[in-house]
């Protein structure tokens, strides 16, 4: 059933998903070193029991018993209860990975508006029985887990560590508060002999209307780094201001359990603390959460304003006044705008860490129900790109994986026979090159079959050209043609056809390129070059005939009237001209667009040096005619419509005049 969701259930979907997130990074670093550490099983503990709490909270009943299963399971193993040997520890992982599956399939129904209503009851089922056949004989029936809370009415005996303070204030509308508080009690569970919070019950409404009345306060016992202890606190999210302060052991702020008076030894009164207390210490988170809606219409308005500073700075009748005061005006205006741009284009950017991190998984369970022994490398996680084309790499990113476990890495044995480590290796790697970002996807496998793969085209008749004609990039790029696979046997990860085609044309979509390359035996590799933005690039303008064209100002080198007798023929009659020794091509845009221009004769024009990913050229045109900040429109849909098969054009910009512009896609341009 489709409803609209509200608010809570939004922060509800948020969090689970980053938590579920951690939860896959944990479960593959314990697959990857065969161990559980302690850390890790707090952090799955607390990941459940966080994730049951919020399910609850919002009436998942199926979601909360779930994470109660996992909760359980891990609260006997963080007591020692269980067997940890490497069998025990595989069935665990492979259990809380179905379960995590299971959450995300939930998770997004939800964020599409649609009730969960899986059954998970088998599920919880077999980790009950996982538990109890993997339960050991150490521990007593009244063993506290450990870093428990000790009781309020226990007696002090502690007389040599720290006391603090802590006092939380959580965002205001943030909801979940109780929740939110537990999860900080849980956190500092760990690292304190005692620990006592206000409100003592962290359940129900009440708790609710309290904390945000008062705020959470919590005393507790620790030898801990204070510095660690407030890292900890301010790592939790919607987190107005924390404080943490040393208090005195007979302080009358301190709850009755806690509280003591300082102990007689001798003629020497023993205090474990200076009797000057701490300067309590506050600290403000620096973010806070933004729906990317909004994020979209910022940057939308920020494309406007450009296009409407252009329109009144550049406009000819203002333009050819040469007032010195408006000059000067125009460009602090110009310096504020470009200040303003550079921030709500950062805000959008974020690292691609979230999204290489979900590779671990997919080359895990790949190779797994292969059979095969493959390790993923990523370099560059740290790299910045903007949200919206994050969120169209993934599926990509996971389609050339998938490929290169299955279809590019060969079977240990096999690999053995060809004198290769039975380990294959898979990289992931990202770096920023000028404007763009550039992604790599390499293997060390088998590499791709030229022969086979000019005969799969001939069969399917998508030859243009003899194939001893046919180099070796145009060979590999025929595996990005829809419908086009080598593979004999479908599996279910690759092999049907329908995977290159749909990488390729996605990237497309964000202005990107994909460029494979290929050798036999020794593997394969894709580069992706991807805009770091969509909204708005730094171009200059040129002009053949009546139309203005935008080159990105990164893939200019240089502009230059050639000189006679630079230009020449090459024996396949294409025109060449020499530029310091060295031989580039020449295109003629005039000639690519089907325009009338005002001159043919190169020594008339001007040439333009651009550099592509893949090569260098002369671009003829009539003018250059300066700079121009480019906002990226589409092209109208019944353009494209109708035009599916137009190449070199990557949108349209509004120039100051009000008229438009087209913007080239060097890289298409080029192939093209």
């Amino acid at each position: 059933m489709m409803r609209e969701i509200d608010p809570m259930l939004d922060v509800f979907i948020f969090e689970t998903s980053q938590l579920l997130e951690s939860l896959e990074e944990t479960l593959l670093q314990s697959e990857k070193m065969k161990d559980l550490t302690h850390e890790h099983i707090d952090e799955i503990f607390r990941i459940m029991h966080t994730i049951k709490g919020s399910a609850s909270m919002m009436s998942l009943d199926n979601l909360a018993k779930l994470a109660h299963a996992l909760e359980d399971m891990f609260d006997k193993i963080r007591e020692g209860k269980t067997r940890t040997d490497a069998a025990s520890l595989e069935g665990v992982i492979e259990l809380v990975l179905a379960a995590s599956d299971k959450f995300k399939a939930e998770i997004e129904k939800l964020s599409n508006g649609i009730d969960s209503d899986g059954d998970f009851s088998d599920l919880s089922d077999d980790i009950h029985h996982y538990l109890d056949s993997i339960m050991g004989s150490s521990g007593s029936g009244d063993d506290v887990a450990a870093g428990g809370l000790s009781s309020d009415n226990a007696d002090f005996t502690d007389y040599g560590t720290p006391l603090y303070k802590v006092k939380v204030v959580f965002e205001t509308g943030c909801q979940m508060e109780s929740l939110r508080a537990f999860g900080i009690v849980n956190t500092l569970t760990n690292h304190c002999q005692r620990l006592v919070h206000i409100p003592a019950e962290l359940e129900g409404d009440a708790s609710n209307v309290e904390i945000i009345k008062n705020g959470f306060v919590v005393f507790l016992q620790s030898g801990e780094n204070p510095d660690m202890l407030k890292k900890l606190i301010n790592d939790v999210m919607f987190l107005e201001s924390s404080s943490l302060v040393s208090i005195s052991p007979d302080s009358e702020e301190l709850p009755p359990s806690m509280r003591q008076k300082p102990r007689e030894r001798g003629d020497e009164k023993v205090t474990t603390i200076d009797n000057k207390p701490m300067p309590e210490i506050t600290v403000k988170q620096n973010f806070i959460s933004v729906n990317v809606n909004k994020l979209d219409k910022l940057m939308n308005l920020m494309g406007e304003i450009v296009t409407t500073e252009s329109m009144v700075t550049k406009n000819p009748e203002v333009a050819n006044l040469h007032i010195d005061s408006f000059e000067r005006s125009s460009q602090e205006l110009r310096k504020l705008i470009n200040e303003l741009q550079d921030i709500v284009m950062s805000i959008r950017m974020l690292p691609v860490s979230n999204t290489f991190q979900k590779m671990h998984r997919i080359v895990r369970d790949v190779s797994k129900s292969l059979g095969k022994e493959v390790e993923l490398t990523l370099i560059g996680e740290d790299t910045e790109v903007d949200k919206n084309i994050i969120d169209t790499l993934s599926d990509p990113l996971m389609h050339l994986i998938r490929n290169a476990v299955d279809h590019g890495i060969e079977a240990p044995d096999v690999r053995v026979k060809n004198g290769k480590p039975s380990l294959g290796k898979v990289t992931l790697e990202a770096r920023n090159t000028g404007g763009d970002v550039l992604i790599l996807v390499s293997d060390d496998g088998e590499g791709l079959n030229r022969s086979a793969l000019l005969a799969k085209a001939a069969e399917k008749g998508l030859l243009t050209k003899p194939e001893h004609e046919m180099s070796d990039k145009e060979t590999y790029q025929l595996i990005f043609h829809p419908g086009f696979s080598t593979n004999v046997e479908v599996t279910e990860f690759s092999g049907r056809g329908v995977g290159m085609d749909v990488v390729k044309r996605n990237i497309d979509k964000v202005g990107g390129s994909i460029i494979l390359d290929s050798t036999a035996g020794e593997g394969t590799s894709l580069q992706i070059r991807i805009p770091l933005t969509l909204a708005i690039i730094d171009g200059m303008k040129l002009r053949v005939g009546k139309l203005v064209f935008i080159v990105p100002t990164l893939s200019i080198q240089e502009s230059f009237k050639p000189n006679e007798g630079d230009v020449f023929l090459d024996p396949d009659g294409a025109e060449m001209i020499m530029v310091r020794g060295e031989c580039y091509s020449v295109l003629r845009l005039y000639k690519i667009f089907d325009i009338e221009p005002d001159f043919e004769n190169l020594y008339d024009g001007i040439l333009i040096m651009i550099t592509t990913d893949t090569s260098t050229f002369c671009l003829f045109v009539d003018e250059l005619i300066g700079e121009q900040q480019a906002v990226i429109k589409p092209l109208p849909e019944y353009i494209q419509k109708h035009n599916t098969g137009m190449h070199g054009i990557g949108g349209c910009a509004v120039l100051g005049d009000g008229s438009i512009s087209l913007i080239i896609d060097i890289n298409s341009l080029v192939q093209e």
